[in-house]
């Protein structure tokens, strides 16, 4: 008969996946700043490029946070399961850790709805980790190799489709070329041509949108009731069509990755030193290469689709290196940090290392003060890129202030009592006992 299985106590907690947990927060909230605070389609990039403040931060937050401060937070989700399922492997595996997994990811499925339907954030990853989640159950004792050519099949598939879905986009364009060209010559458009010419100039106005649709889209996501039909079908697109199945596999494949790098000490800081400069080295070169050649594309074609200079074999390539890329970078963050922690740099890492352990809640405080923000007060549209990753920045400081007195006195943050709650079937008090102690025996006021 199975034990009951207990959540993991504070003092049993890695510390080094707490901080590279606090990290991805800040860097994830860096990313989703300019889907919350920004209008139209181009998320806080202005046109034409500029060498200014807003460009630059966009650029910077383009090349190195977008894509792999989401791959480290699906990094230590991979690990997490490990953690939460050992034992669940073994000569005697037990079944209540994988009926607590279960239930832990159906409770993510709810909270995901929770994040879109009240606090108005259709881009939250919860339902997304969730989804992912129970597949993982099928490689809970797989080997770090097994893990690491299921992760790297998927990602290639991931990246094929990714080309595919720019195939269809560079013939559409192809089309306009010879649109443009059979109109100068006074000869009759097909259809092709006809489709590939209203696509390029749909995606020239949606490069260029006109002020009377931006304050349309400020007035729908600042006025609660439309507010919510906004959410809502922004949070059905992200997860409920064929779009959310991509997001899935993804996260999945760098779960596998998370599993893999757990089961041979790199995310516990106990690999070798070589290892981690390898990783850092050839991570970063390659990850930071690939992205800068892709940003140097965008702006050589005016970070648009210019039909007068397609080259489609140089979009193949782009979007086949998009996942590779993000890969290569995220191993390369996980090693820095790595070497950082072991080379006794951890005067840094306090704050972080407490916004780890409140993820969940810094999370989704994270969501109710970007709510107020631009929605509740109407900043929403006011801010240019720079002013938006400086948002980031103060609200980052904000909540890992918050983070560090709350753990003064829990264990715990409220969402994660609550997800445990919910996994355990237990509500152990969040508050520290001894905390509670001293408290009882202070005088009083």
């Amino acid at each position: 008969m199975d034990r009951p299985v207990a959540a993991t106590s504070a003092d049993q907690r890695i510390a080094f996946l707490d901080v590279i947990r606090g990290v991805a927060l800040c860097g994830i909230l860096a990313v989703n700043i300019f889907v919350m605070g920004a209008v139209g389609s181009t998320q806080g990039r202005s046109f034409p490029a500029q060498l200014n403040a807003d460009w630059t931060a966009w650029v910077l937050q383009r090349v190195f946070l977008e894509g792999p401060m989401r791959g480290l937070f699906m990094v230590l989700f991979g690990a997490g399961m490990v953690l939460m399922l050992r034992k669940s492997e073994g000569k005697h595996p037990q079944v209540a850790p994988v009926d607590v997994w279960i239930r832990r990811s159906i409770a993510l499925l709810a909270l995901g709805v929770i994040q879109f339907a009240v606090l108005m954030w259709p881009g939250e990853i919860l339902w997304t980790l969730g989804m992912a989640a129970f597949p993982l159950l099928a490689f809970r004792t797989a080997r770090p190799r097994t893990l690491w050519i299921s992760a790297l099949i998927i990602i290639a598939c991931l990246s094929a489709h990714r080309a595919y879905s720019t195939s269809g986009y560079i013939e559409s364009y192809q089309a306009a070329l010879a649109g443009e060209l059979a109109r100068a010559e006074g000869r009759a458009l097909t259809p092709q041509q006809k489709a590939g010419l209203e696509a390029a100039a749909g995606a020239v106005a949606s490069n260029y949108p006109a002020p009377e649709a931006l304050a349309a889209e400020v007035e729908q996501r600042t006025s609660l009731a439309t507010l919510i039909g906004w959410s809502a079908a922004g949070w059905s697109f992200r997860h409920l069509e064929i779009y959310s199945w991509i997001g899935v596999a993804e996260s999945f494949a760098f779960m596998l990755v998370g599993m893999a790098l757990y089961r041979s000490g790199v995310l516990t800081g106990m690999a070798s030193t070589r290892l981690y400069l390898w990783l850092l080295l050839a991570g970063g070169g390659v990850g930071l290469g690939l992205r800068l050649v892709d940003m140097w594309w965008q702006a050589r074609t005016g970070f648009e689709l210019d039909i007068h200079q397609l080259n489609p074999a140089m979009s193949l390539l782009r979007s086949a290196w998009y996942q590779p890329a993000r890969l290569a970078l995220t191993l390369a963050y996980v090693s820095l940090l790595a070497l950082l922690w072991r080379g006794g740099w951890r005067a840094w890492t306090p704050p972080f290392r407490a916004m780890g352990r409140l993820a969940l809640t810094v999370y989704t405080l994270q969501s109710i003060l970007t709510s107020i923000l631009f929605y509740a007060y109407g900043y929403l549209g006011k801010f240019g890129a720079a002013e938006l990753l400086m948002t980031a920045l103060g609200i980052s400081i904000v909540t890992a202030l918050f983070s560090m007195m709350w753990l003064k006195f829990h264990e715990m943050g409220p969402m994660e009592w609550l997800l445990r709650a919910f996994a355990y079937g237990t509500f152990r008090p969040a508050r520290k006992r001894v905390a509670a102690e001293t408290l009882a025996r202070s005088p009083p006021l």
